[in-house]
């Protein structure tokens, strides 16, 4: 059974099962009607501004292969190590080896029968029975002899062999035939033995090597899928590393054609595992990033009549490509450029790969969809003065169809969960505690709010988030309890709406997630601003530099009971953490919740923490776009509809972005005055060093003057 929660509707209500043929959409998700039953266009939704949130599973999206067709894949699995078995065992050097070896024992047989024969003409057909019949039996040194043979066929021994008597004569002439086929019966032995056994022996070891050298081509990336039991199939381009594209192997299988570029010892070492340990053919790897080079393509399209593309509801066939450019382990890093995959590499491939199903594929697509997910807020270099952002570059040129920014869904989760968690009395009605130190001019820091210091009654920095949120207005920041007491119900509609502590080791990633928060009504503090006894009772939102880094301190966090699980949210990019998760989720169960009685334990349900994995949010996205575009929706109306779903966070981040370039601006044209006036006061330096230097020549002069004055005087 499937169960689904719509968390939001198209137009930002709920949804409903009556009414717009758009939220009529869970009888598409059931079980039996998964993969083939995708939801059609009509007239009504064409007329429509938005598009319809499809909550499938993503085990609904592709139709999984059945046993017969599992068998059949490694059926032709070893076919094709068997094929390249094959193909290096008989190279045309040991065809020639086993062709003259096999000759030469064959041709040694045949004389060797002759001597013994009769009348060998008149017996061509035993000689040839001999010589085939002796032919394994002369690796091992051994004869089938030519009576066993003769006997075989219907002949008498002695109506076809030599007869010999007792005469002296006879004798010798059969004592020589003996040496004579004697010698010709070992050059038989040793050729077979030690030629023809030998490439024998050479092809069984090329055989045991070659099936490792599968594995190899598999582990490098160099192997291409195979086709049973696939019915659709897409492409994802991962850079060197892609924490969602791994999390999107698990789930899809062999549906997704990951291509890496680069070597990294992180990916071979994840792809070992989904690959089986190098059995199954598992993604495409690019060498040294050289996307436009059309040999790194070409092995992969060696069946042309494969299954290469995605299907619409009407037939149609999409080449669908997808591109992840985020960077690793920085999803929040507003505007940083890519570090691994770049728009130019990605417009490369995007293009090979255009070129290579119309040229080299049995049937060319009907469609081609390029899908770029990144931090659409990054700056593309143009030149000259004037730069762009990554999405208006990208939309400028086309280089791509759909743009998936990477950083509005996460804040939209960030602001989903701040709306749902449970706040306490304990962490709203907290107050931060005063500085002891004096600034320059002996003024007490608690009494100031020039931001960035903690204020009496609301806490750390709430004159700085004022200024980045003049919207938000909140209570009294200085003054005694009588003048909050005169404010009244004022005082209670302008309080913030939650106290969050978020927990974290960056500046940026604070930066950004408390003006976000601030800017809808939320008191953001940070772990120095709250005493550890007292943010037990804090909402808390967890993320640090790492994945590994967020799980440890929540480990510490839970295993020591600082912190109620319930109201803890952790941000991570990798799915890898997951079996820690669930670890500390089962045996350390009793310490993610707070301190109850065993009572009230089974009165209620304890609640869990709440987790926040970016790679599971992007594989969602595109997910939700591929089966837009099998719906039969085109690229510009699903662009249309993202822009529309996350307009509020690119709002967001356009403010954030202008205000760090005010910044930059201003830190700039503080450094060009400090400069300016550096260099001034290095000329005024030099200026004077200029007239010290005059005027020590000229007291030399004068005094050379004097001196010869005086030697004149003292001549005289």
């Amino acid at each position: 059974k499937l169960s689904f929660q719509i968390k939001r509707s198209y137009y930002g209500g709920t949804a409903s099962s009556s009414g717009s043929p758009r939220t009529n959409i869970l009888a598409w998700a059931y079980p039996q009607e998964r993969w083939n039953k995708l939801p059609k266009r009509d007239s009504e939704e064409q007329e429509q501004l938005r598009i319809p949130s499809i909550p499938w599973d993503h085990n609904m999206e592709f139709r999984r292969p059945t046993k017969t067709q599992n068998l059949l894949r490694n059926m032709e699995l070893g076919w094709r190590v068997s094929s390249k078995i094959g193909a290096e065992m008989f190279t045309f050097r040991t065809k020639i080896g086993l062709a003259f070896s096999f000759t030469g024992v064959f041709a040694i047989g045949m004389v060797e029968c002759g001597l013994m024969l009769e009348s060998a003409w008149d017996h061509i057909g035993l000689m040839v029975y001999y010589s085939a019949y002796n032919v394994l039996p002369s690796m091992i040194w051994d004869t089938i002899p030519l009576e066993q043979i003769a006997q075989s066929y219907g002949f008498e021994a002695k109506e076809v062999m030599r007869m010999f008597n007792d005469t002296t004569e006879s004798k010798q002439a059969q004592s020589l035939v003996s040496i004579h086929t004697h010698l010709l019966s070992v050059s038989r032995s040793l050729l077979a033995s030690f030629m023809t056994l030998t490439q024998i022996i050479r092809m069984i070891q090329i055989g045991v090597r070659a099936s490792s050298w599968h594995k190899d081509t598999i582990i490098d990336g160099r192997e291409p899928p195979l086709h049973t039991g696939v019915y659709e199939r897409f492409f994802r381009l991962a850079g060197s590393n892609s924490d969602v594209t791994e999390l999107s192997i698990q789930r899809y299988q062999q549906s997704i054609i990951p291509v890496y570029g680069g070597d990294s010892f992180k990916e071979r070492e994840a792809l070992w595992r989904h690959s089986k340990k190098g059995r199954f053919p598992t993604y495409w790897q690019i060498r040294k990033f050289r996307y436009a080079i059309l040999r790194e393509w070409q092995p992969l399209f060696e069946q042309p009549d494969g299954v290469w593309y995605l299907r619409t509801k009407q037939g149609e066939k999409i080449l669908y490509i997808e591109a992840d450019a985020t960077n690793v382990e920085e999803a929040l890093a507003l505007g940083k450029p890519a570090t691994d995959l770049s728009i130019s590499q990605a417009s490369q491939a995007f293009r090979v790969l255009e070129m290579m199903a119309n040229t080299h594929l049995t049937e060319p697509p009907d469609q081609i969809v390029k899908v770029f997910l990144a931090d659409t807020k990054q700056k593309v270099e143009l030149g000259g003065d004037n730069n762009l952002d990554l999405g208006r570059y990208v939309w400028q040129t086309k280089e791509a169809d759909i743009i998936i920014d990477a950083t509005a869904p996460l804040l939209q989760e960030v602001l989903d969960w701040c709306e749902r968690v449970e706040t306490s009395p304990e962490a709203e009605n907290y107050e931060v505690k005063e500085n002891k130190g004096k600034d320059e001019e002996g003024e007490d820091e608690g009494e100031r709010d020039d931001g960035g210091t903690p204020s009496k009654t609301y806490g750390y920095g709430i004159s700085w988030f004022k200024s980045l949120a003049p919207h938000v207005e909140y209570g009294p920041l200085s003054g005694s309890a009588d003048d909050a007491e005169k404010e009244g119900t004022d005082e209670e509609a302008q309080k913030p709406k939650k106290t969050i502590l978020f927990d974290t080791s960056n500046k940026d990633y604070f930066q950004i997630i408390g003006v976000l928060l601030t800017r809808h009504g939320y008191r953001v503090l940070d772990r120095g601003s709250v005493d550890p006894k007292a943010s037990f009772h804090f909402p808390r939102l967890i993320y640090r530099e790492t994945s590994a880094d967020t799980l440890s301190l929540f480990h510490a966090l839970m295993t020591r009971r600082l912190a109620e699980a319930s109201k803890c949210c952790i941000l991570i990019d990798s799915v890898n953490v997951r079996q820690e998760l669930d670890y500390i989720t089962k045996a350390q169960h009793k310490s993610l919740s707070p301190l109850t009685t065993e009572a009230e334990d089974d009165e209620k349900p304890r609640r869990s923490f709440k987790t926040i994995c970016s790679a599971e949010i992007y594989d969602d996205l595109f997910r939700q776009v591929r089966i837009w575009t099998r719906m039969g929706y085109k690229p510009i109306e699903i662009q249309r509809e993202l822009s529309a779903r996350f307009f509020p966070m690119y709002k967001f981040q356009d403010d954030m972005k202008k205000k760090k370039e005010e910044e930059k601006e201003k830190k700039d044209k503080s450094a060009t005055e400090e400069q300016r006036e550096r260099e001034e006061k290095e000329k005024e330096k030099e200026e004077e060093e200029r007239k010290k230097q005059e005027k020590e020549k000229e007291q030399d002069k004068k005094r050379k003057e004097k001196e010869q004055e005086d030697e004149l005087e003292t001549g005289r």
